[in-house]
């Protein structure tokens, strides 16, 4: 198995994120408990926050083949989307979709209540505007609004951006099994973040 030190990314479509060999079958798994709304301001100039659209379907499989390798998420998207709840960031200049998160109705064994933040994607080439901080944020108010007790989210390892995106908006690591307090104490080492227990959630 590689090291942290010794994957390779591979970069695939040219200006995506950078794919690795998943090196854990279990994804890692965050929690939110309902909590104040977190603070959104407005888009930055130039970019527009709406709901999807179904004319959005091919810009928005674009957008998601930079960041995820499923085929076509939007069948099961679609169908378990919240009201409202599926955002996208439009560039105004370009009419292209530079980020999106859905927030979802998807109950699971670990989380009866079923409200889960889904499919965080920026693209890069709008980077440096905290437009995947906005959208992470309006979809983790638009669950704490659904009333859901605990909110969950899955995610890998080498998703730092989003990983960092997630600890700031308030989402916990969930210490569900035994190899998850190394795994983050490595992903908060690579994000120069100070690990503690007692700032995750321990079912």
């Amino acid at each position: 198995m590689a090291s942290g030190s010794d994957r390779k990314p591979d970069l695939l479509g040219g200006r995506g994120y950078p794919r690795q060999s998943m090196e854990f079958t279990q994804q890692l798994e965050m929690v939110r408990g309902i909590a104040d709304a977190l603070p959104v301001g407005d888009a930055p100039e130039g970019y527009l926050v709406r709901q999807y659209q179904p004319n959005d379907r091919d810009a928005y499989l674009e957008l998601f083949h930079l960041a995820f390798e499923a085929s076509d998420p939007l069948p099961d998207v679609l169908a378990t989307r919240l009201d409202s709840g599926f955002f996208v960031i439009e560039h105004g200049d370009s009419g292209a979709l530079a980020a999106s998160c859905v927030a979802q109705a998807k109950p699971r064994a670990r989380y009866p209540e079923g409200g889960e933040l889904g499919w965080l994607v920026a693209d890069p080439a709008h980077a440096g505007r905290g437009l995947g901080t906005l959208v992470a944020a309006l979809v983790t108010n638009r669950l704490a609004d659904e009333g859901y007790g605990q909110a969950y989210l899955l995610t890998e390892d080498f998703r730092l951006p989003a990983l960092s995106i997630y600890l700031k908006l308030g989402w916990l690591p969930n210490l569900f099994q035994g190899d998850m307090e190394s795994r983050w104490r490595a992903i908060f080492a690579s994000l120069g973040r100070q690990f503690d227990v007692a700032e995750c959630y321990v079912p």
